[in-house]
């Protein structure tokens, strides 16, 4: 598999790159899909898809082209690491992939720039995030004037670095340095390397952190608060030209989830390869948190959680707090795969 990393891009590059790939033009819609799904085609269809982070969240993708599954809707994915929701918004506007799977919060922002993107999948509907500090922590004073990591600016690691903040009485934009190390992996990096103090992480992350010495000082995973953490992304204009590919992708990703929800052991090893990690302590329980307890059976795009995450977002990104987030999903791939049965 191949593995691409870049350099963060700033998201104010999609407004650009929207700009520079003629906006929000699109082509013709395809004929609708038929009730019994897509039907693939003689030679499998090319795609290039990435995924944002190296997390468990993004398992749907992965375990579908690990598993087969995607080669059996007919599709010939070439999956690529993109790290951090920043880089991989802009690498979807630019058009070097035609699937993506980041956060919401990137999606909405990129809307809100003028892009034609469109979450179409939402994987992790509440937030995973515990915020993490060293362990000589002892009251949110001791927070005042420290580092706190994030993976990027406006992404899900900051909303959720900022909500933890706040219930600690703490100005996420006063009270503490913020600092967006890139990814998810170059975060946790950082905070066992000590170069900041605390952090937002989740598992298998958190096992590792705590392995090291770090507390839990605010448990937002407890409190189930909705989230649009991991999505699967496309761009309208592909969208409305390609909707039986599109079909099929969603259809692949929801079986791939169903096949992880009834083999712990292939989707266990499936994702030590995803997370480069074999401590298989570490693994049973990021299983048993995704997969077990926050990957729906089908990933319907709620829009109160993109309302919430949206209002959360707002405050690091002024410009989506006025918009309308139906503009940024498209549940309808989804909707149309529970309606056939897909994954049972």
């Amino acid at each position: 598999m191949q593995r691409v990393s870049r350099a963060l891009v700033p998201l104010t590059l999609v407004a650009l790159v929207v700009a520079a790939c003629g906006g929000g033009a699109t082509t013709a819609p395809s004929p609708s899909v038929a009730a019994g799904g897509p039907t693939p085609s003689a030679e499998p269809i090319k795609i290039k898809a990435s995924y944002g982070n190296v997390s468990p969240a993004n398992l749907a993708p992965f375990v579908a082209k690990e598993m087969g599954i995607f080669a059996k809707h007919g599709l010939d994915v070439d999956l690529s690491l993109i790290d951090g929701g920043s880089p991989s918004a802009a690498a979807l506007i630019a058009g070097q992939v035609q699937f993506a799977n980041f956060g919401g919060t990137e999606t909405m922002s990129g809307v809100a720039a003028g892009s034609d993107m469109v979450a179409i999948a939402l994987f992790v509907p509440v937030t995973p995030w515990q915020l993490l500090a060293k362990s000589d922590y002892q009251s949110p004073a001791d927070l005042r004037g420290k580092v706190v990591g994030v993976a990027s600016k406006g992404g899900s690691s900051e909303v959720a670095a900022d909500l933890s903040l706040q219930r600690l009485n703490l100005d996420p934009n006063k009270d503490v340095t913020k600092q967006a190390l890139g990814s998810v992996a170059n975060l946790t990096k950082a905070m066992i390397g000590g170069a900041v103090y605390a952090g937002p992480g989740h598992p298998p992350d958190t096992v590792l952190l705590l392995k090291n010495g770090f507390k839990v000082i605010v448990d937002l995973a407890k409190e189930k608060i909705p989230a649009t953490d991991n999505c699967t992304v496309v761009r309208r204009s592909y969208l409305q030209a390609n909707r039986q590919t599109v079909q099929a992708f969603i259809d692949s990703e929801i079986e791939a989830i169903a096949a992880a929800k009834k083999d712990k052991a292939a989707t266990v090893k499936i994702m030590g390869k995803l997370l480069n990690v074999d401590d298989q302590e570490a693994l049973g329980q990021a299983y048993d948190f995704y997969v077990g307890q926050i990957m729906p059976t089908y990933p319907h795009l709620d829009v109160a959680a993109f309302s919430y995450t949206r209002d959360s977002l707002a405050a690091t990104n002024p410009s989506v707090k006025t918009l309308d987030v139906t503009r940024a999903i498209d549940d309808s791939f989804v909707a149309d795969a529970e309606k056939r049965g897909v994954g049972k």
